[in-house]
């Protein structure tokens, strides 16, 4: 059941301005009035650390870090769905001290001071990239010991949220740190700017928590009652910039994400924000309070190249605390970089910005084979720079490309309801890669791709075919010059080494990663193998015959079994038995009693879009298959 009544005026506002408002005018019902019982279970048995908004004596918001002592998981509870109680190790510096105090002279005794206690979280685990938001109010704050404090929230807004840009740290204990407030201007003056030792910690930051509130006025609080928000901003180390011609005012990039604009609507109605941005290297965290606005379209491509959202942050305080996490990055473990995070956009004011054309890899399209209306095999070459490491893929993984520079920027319009996604995109797309390769050092590589009715990227790609008009199966030779910046390369979907007796489940051009398997099994060492794969399509004939020539090539000791499920009647295919390939038609969806016939696999790899690939998670189960035999997908 959801805890609001719509969305407030400033989220409207901004959807508006977005273009999203009939794309999410109902999807205010996803916001929960008390936590879901995963969100409970994941926020007591799977944090480190959570990321609060608190309020200062001037109403201003700012982001705390609350952790366990020892920076050990367990010290949040969960009593019943609506409540959570924290109790927090709290280092000199850090904000939520403040509240503390306040809570002291009255708490919520005085009603005055009901807004002072709103209060949102945003529990996020890095190792997963799982979050899950709550908001609700303060009921209670209890001082155990002069740095530990037990606070008790009750919830009243719960979500679910998009763990897309996050980067992958691996979290330990570490108990030797010694916080110390390096820097504390609680009131920066106009005159003054930050010292640039904090610019400095700012230019290669690659994580933000951002707090921000709605404060409803006398008119509109019978409907949307004042409340917290916290979010988290994820990107490369430098994606948050510092303007050159006053070094107080930071420029936070808005990445495409779930289009609801809870951040920046709650910011478009109060105008103010909080930003807090930890070092997991270092410990050192710096809490910055400001006031602030949002830029769309040709307004922020103006301060920030390439970059259609922007946030500008007016620092009005700040507070510099170094060695304060008791958390730290494993040791000797790499932070893996969200393959989604776009390459870091310079300000236009800043000298660098004519570098930012550089890119270690690009992609350059070859030719095309079309396959059907909106089904093509797109070759790409590969151009690399000379001190660049050598780009190496794995059968089943995808490739992440950056098409800023081919298609341009969206440009910006009051309204575009039929097509919201085009003003707030960055033209990164992940694909599965189709093709195999087995070398370190690749210099080409194919995506079997599907166009998406509306796409900016692959409507432009099919856009070149169409002017081609030739017949499908042809070979396309490019004349024109497309090219995109390789943003990197992610997954670990494989067909594995020990599974004998195999099931793949494939939706529509989610065949794409088997595609690449079925390739490198060529390429391998013959071992006896059984692979059933599950297809569902309504391209039978035109996936059959993607398949069929890959499967010829296969060691006898592998054996494939196609079962085809569709519900195109009069399909001129029939069950196919040659050599080591089975072919099987059948009409309709794949049934529980399939399920159950293939329940003594051994593995099983699914890829598709998220309905039907959720629907056969569920029916794999139901069929008594183990969660640690199915494998899924993660960037379809």
């Amino acid at each position: 059941m959801t805890s609001l009544e719509g969305w407030h005026p400033g989220q409207i506002t901004l959807q508006h301005r977005f273009g999203f408002a009939d794309a999410v005018s109902d999807r205010w019902t996803n916001v929960a009035k008390f936590m879901p019982e995963q969100h409970r279970i994941f926020h007591t048995s799977n944090l480190r650390l959570i990321p609060i908004t608190t309020f200062d004596e001037d109403g201003r918001p700012w982001a705390s870090i609350l952790t366990g002592e020892r920076g050990s998981i367990g010290f949040i509870k969960s009593p019943d769905p609506q409540r959570l109680m924290i109790t927090a190790h709290l280092w000199d510096g850090d904000p939520f001290r403040d509240t503390a105090s306040a809570w002291k002279k009255g708490g919520l005794s005085t009603r005055g001071n009901a807004d002072r206690f709103l209060t949102a979280g945003l529990g996020i685990e890095f190792s997963t990239r799982r979050r899950n938001k709550f908001a609700g109010q303060i009921m209670g704050i209890y001082q155990l010991t002069e740095s530990t404090w037990k606070l008790e929230i009750n919830v009243n807004q719960a979500l679910g949220n998009c763990p897309k840009y996050i980067n992958v740290y691996k979290l330990v204990p570490f108990l030797d740190a010694r916080p110390v407030v390096s820097d504390h201007i609680q009131h920066l003056q106009e005159s003054e700017r930050l010292p640039q030792n904090v610019i400095e910690f700012i230019s290669i930051a690659d994580t933000a928590f951002i707090g921000s509130v709605y404060l409803s006025q006398e008119s509109t609080r019978a409907k949307f009652s004042s409340h917290a928000g916290m979010n988290a901003r994820s990107g490369l180390p430098g994606f948050i910039r510092v303007r050159p011609s006053d070094y107080r005012t930071i420029v936070l990039p808005d990445y495409s994400g779930n289009r609801f604009l809870s951040s920046l609507g709650n910011i478009e109605s109060t105008g103010v924000v909080a930003l807090t941005i930890p070092s997991f290297l270092t410990g050192d965290v710096l809490y910055i309070t400001g006031t602030a606005e949002s830029l769309v379209g040709q307004d922020a491509v103006k301060i920030m190249k390439g970059q259609s959202a922007i946030t500008l942050i007016q620092v009005t305080g700040f507070k510099f605390v170094k060695d304060a996490l008791p958390l730290r990055q494993q040791y000797d473990t790499p932070v893996e970089r969200s393959p989604y995070s776009p390459k870091v956009k310079y300000l236009i004011e800043e000298s660098g910005a004519e570098f930012n054309n550089y890119s270690a890899h690009k992609a350059e399209l070859e030719s095309a084979i079309q396959l059907s209306d909106d089904l093509a095999v797109f070759r790409f070459k590969i151009h690399t720079n000379s001190a660049a490491q050598n780009l190496s893929i794995r059968s089943g993984q995808a490739i992440v490309l950056d098409f800023m520079s081919w298609i341009g920027p969206p440009k910006y319009q009051h309204m575009s309801n039929s097509k919201p996604s085009l003003l707030n995109d960055d033209r990164v797309r992940t694909w599965t890669v189709s093709s195999s390769h087995e070398l370190e050092n690749i210099n080409w590589f194919e995506l079997t791709m599907r166009e998406v009715k509306g796409g900016a990227v692959t409507g432009a790609l099919f856009d070149l075919l169409r002017q081609w008009k030739n017949s499908y199966g042809s070979n396309y030779k490019l004349k024109k010059s497309v090219t995109a910046e390789i943003v990197g390369i992610t997954g670990d979907f494989d067909v594995g080494q020990t599974a004998f007796d195999t099931l793949w489940v494939a939706g529509g051009i989610g065949v794409t990663p088997f595609l690449s398997m079925l390739s490198a099994l060529t390429m391998k060492a013959p071992q006896s193998k059984t692979i059933t794969l599950a297809l569902s399509t309504r391209e039978p004939l035109v996936m059959v015959r993607l398949l069929h020539d890959l499967v010829m090539r296969l060691s006898r000791k592998i054996q494939v079994k196609i079962d085809i499920f569709t519900n195109v009647k009069d399909v001129s295919l029939s069950s196919t038995d040659i050599g080591n390939l089975n072919i099987h038609l059948h009409l309709g969806r794949i049934t529980n009693a399939y399920w159950k016939m293939n329940a003594e696999k051994d593995d099983v790899l699914i890829c598709g879009p998220n309905g039907f690939a959720d629907s056969a998670v569920e029916g794999l189960r139901a069929a008594g298959i183990t969660s640690e035999k199915i494998h899924r997908e993660g960037f379809y």
